[in-house]
This record gives C-alpha cells, structure tokens and sequence, in this order.
C-alpha cells in the first residue's frame, strides 16, 4: 500500500472506559468514503490497523469549521416551518412550509448543491448558505 493522505475534520473526542482507551472522530466529506475503504479497509475487530493524525493548517481547520457549523444549522433550519414559510413567501411558491423534505429541496436547489457535503468544498456556498439565513432573520424580524 502506498502512503497517502486524507483531510477530514476533527469532530469528537470521547472516552471508552471498558478498553481504557480514547477515540477520536475524523469527518470527511461523503465523496471521500470509498478512497478511505481503499486506504483503510473496513474496521475489523480481530486486529487493528494502526494510521498516523496530523493537524493541518489552522486557516484549514477554521474553513472546516464554518462548513460544519453551516451544516447544523441547515439541518435545523430545513426542519423549520417558518424557514419553510420564508423561502415560500421570497420566490419558492410550491413549498409547503410544514415538509421539511421541501424546504432541504428548496435550499439545496437555491444553493446549487445536491448534498450538504458540498459545504465543506466550496467556501462560497458557506457564505451564500449565510446571506440566506441572515435574510432569514431579518424576515423573521418583521413578522
């Protein structure tokens, strides 16, 4: 096996008590998973495969960090009737504000992304995400 590398974000950081051991969570981008396959073989609990964790560039981190926070809060919003009623009133007619099916369709179709992964590899869809959410709340505002 060659040597390669995969950049992912560091998500959690947890204790397991039973194995006296600490695991840390690397996410990465879902057109990512097969490559880590490849790389590293699906976890087999009769042995382990050891690998290496670096920390990359803080700026790196800090862009992975908005793309992860712009996720969550998408996540939330989409299961929100009056985000769903906002895209409904500013120029998505055929919304219905309580299915939060429409309202992710919606945002993704506006955005121009067909998964939320896309967050994470483009910044500019993390700042169109923003404007929308900003409008959102000054729509919000108003009512």
């Amino acid at each position: 096996m060659s040597n390669t590398v995969m950049q992912g974000t560091y998500a959690d950081f947890k204790i397991v008590k039973s194995r006296a051991v600490a695991q840390i969570i690397i996410e990465i981008p879902i057109e990512s998973a097969q490559a880590a396959v490849e790389m590293f073989g699906v976890p087999n609990p009769s042995y382990e495969q050891w690998v290496a964790v670096a920390a990359l560039h803080k700026a790196t981190v800090t862009q992975n960090q908005d793309a992860v926070n712009a996720v969550k809060q998408a996540g939330m919003l989409c299961n929100t009737e009056s985000f769903g009623q906002f895209l409904k009133e500013t120029g998505n007619p055929e919304i219905r504000p309580n299915v939060p099916d429409d309202i992710t369709n919606a945002l993704r179709a506006l955005l121009g992304i067909k998964s939320r992964t896309e967050f994470h590899n483009d910044p500019d869809i993390v700042m169109a995400f923003n404007r929308i959410k900003g409008s959102y709340e000054q729509w919000l505002m108003t009512r």
